[in-house]
């Protein structure tokens, strides 16, 4: 692992490497920054599995974009920002994920009333709740008091006598376990 600063002269070096296709540059970019794009994503996914796919995504977008890396910029910042997007494209995702269940859950109208659009629903329902059960009791509490009583971590956590910074890890632990289990069923 490298853990020294690489002089400009050899980043702007490695740069070259890589754009011709050298694996030995890419691998020192990989080792010098892929932790600290992993702490990045860790800090607002909360998720290990989610981050090391933000660091899997950073390192390939740098491989696939090798070519067009330009000497002098420094590779570092290219990567936050890359890693960024891919964070707050997550994020979207994730928000977007719940407010189509919500919606579900609210209308509970199919505009077709097949029996095929009923077992799918069911179905669904049934991996999630499945799913709760599988939660830790405290995450499912505080997940229970999120989204059914609309409480905030603030107010959880004086109910359940914790502090809001456990309240809120509870909470991402039980989304990124209902996450990893109810996206695959969302792709297929």
């Amino acid at each position: 692992m490298y853990t020294t600063q690489l002089s400009i002269r050899d980043e702007d070096r490695f740069i070259k490497e890589l754009n011709q296709g050298s694996n030995k540059a890419f691998q020192v970019f990989y080792e010098r920054y892929q932790s600290r794009i992993f702490f990045l994503a860790m800090r607002y996914l909360k998720c290990r599995n989610e981050a090391q796919g933000v660091v899997q995504d950073v390192f390939m977008q740098l491989w696939i974009n090798r070519e067009e890396m330009e000497i002098g910029k420094p590779v570092e910042a290219w990567l936050y920002t890359v890693g960024k997007n891919n964070i707050l494209n997550k994020l979207k995702k994730q928000a977007n994920f719940w407010k189509v269940k919500e919606q579900l859950k609210m209308s509970q109208v199919f505009s077709d009333n097949s029996m095929q659009e009923k077992f799918i629903y069911s179905e669904y329902e049934l991996k999630v709740n499945t799913t709760l059960k599988s939660l830790s009791d405290q995450q499912l509490v505080v997940y229970n008091m999120a989204r059914h009583e609309n409480l905030s971590y603030v107010e959880i956590s004086k109910k359940l006598n914790l502090s809001p910074l456990t309240v809120k890890t509870h909470m991402s632990r039980a989304l990124c376990h209902i996450r990893s289990v109810i996206s695959p069923i969302l792709i297929d």
